[in-house]
């Protein structure tokens, strides 16, 4: 059976859940768990905080999986500083758990509490150093700042000398004063969150800078589409310090949760198929395995690239050696 990696796979640890819980952004409705934030929300199933369902989801795919397991929005940040530290380093241990007891269907990228820039560097070396996590998750925002802002560059330093890959998620730039409530501010903000904070970086400098690896969902926002355009700014507005297109080709990985052929060959064409990389979204509604997996065969039929997409290209991301 067909080996799979899948970047973009979404569990939430048992005292994420429980901070989420207490503050009323995770609820049962009809039998289904809902997560809200700001105007934002998003049914889910309960293989998002029951590994043994989500392992059981995953076995009916058609293909042998090992998922990167990521937390997602609205993250710890909405926490104060003392306990996000507390449920950050109990959340990764947990998730490093459940990686040392399924070595062979999961990893797992760490999460950090950002509103500590000191606390976040300190736990980014245990969670690499002492639990064996394989990179990182971050959200686009952290209160009313962007990731992309200085003061969060010494947290990327840190990463890019674990030499390590960050997974870049949207959800938490505050744009709740402007949004529509429930799923039409997902569908719409999330890819804008993306493009903003990638090009962003690369503008800055600083995924030149670091040599900083990152991951971007939900084929790359507007990027792919609009490099062109980021390139222009730069050259006709002085905007940044770098042309774009040469980061967002060089450092950046682009995962396949796109919902047509087109949109797929054209993320392969402009971005180069060796950074695209295997993603599902999974257990959200927004998560299609086998059309993800029918794409990737259509678009791709030759063998050795589709072997780039469904496993290669992760496995060298992540140094997954022993896989």
């Amino acid at each position: 059976m067909q080996l799979v990696i899948d970047v973009h796979s979404h569990f939430y640890p048992k005292s994420y859940v429980e901070a989420l819980n207490r503050r009323g952004f995770l609820r049962n409705v009809d039998s289904r768990l809902m997560i809200s934030w700001g105007k934002r929300s998003s049914p889910v199933t309960t293989a998002l905080t029951d590994i043994n369902q989500k392992i059981e989801n995953l076995k009916k795919l058609p293909y042998s999986f090992y998922s990167i397991l990521s937390m997602s929005a609205p993250w710890t940040y909405i926490l104060p500083k003392e306990e996000e530290v507390k449920v950050v380093k109990e959340s990764n241990d947990q998730l490093a758990e459940i990686v040392r007891k399924y070595p062979d269907n999961f990893g797992g990228l760490a999460t950090l509490p950002l509103n500590d820039i000191e606390a976040s560097i300190n736990e980014a070396e245990r969670a690499i150093r002492d639990l064996g996590l394989h990179g990182f998750v971050v959200g686009t925002g952290v209160g009313d700042k962007t990731i992309a802002d200085p003061e969060f560059k010494p947290v990327f330093k840190k990463i890019s000398e674990l030499s390590v890959p960050v997974f870049i998620h949207p959800g938490t730039m505050p744009l709740d004063r402007v949004l529509n409530e429930g799923a039409f501010a997902i569908f719409t903000s999330f890819v804008f969150e993306t493009t903003y904070v990638a090009t962003k970086l690369s503008l800055d400098g600083v995924l030149k800078e670091y040599g900083l690896k990152i991951i971007i969902p939900h084929g790359g926002g507007f990027i792919p589409y609009q490099l062109a355009r980021f390139d222009m700014a730069h050259e006709v507005y002085k905007l940044g310090v770098t042309n774009p297109s040469g980061d967002l080709k060089k450092n950046v990985y682009y995962d396949t949760v796109v919902y047509s052929r087109e949109t797929l060959e054209f993320v392969e064409k402009i971005m180069g198929i060796d950074k695209v990389v295997y993603g599902t979204d999974h257990p959200f509604p927004v998560s299609f395995p086998d059309l993800f997996l029918k794409l990737i065969q259509e678009v791709n039929p030759k063998d050795e690239d589709r072997e780039k997409i469904l496993v290669k290209n992760a496995k060298d991301l992540f140094k997954l050696k022993n896989l």
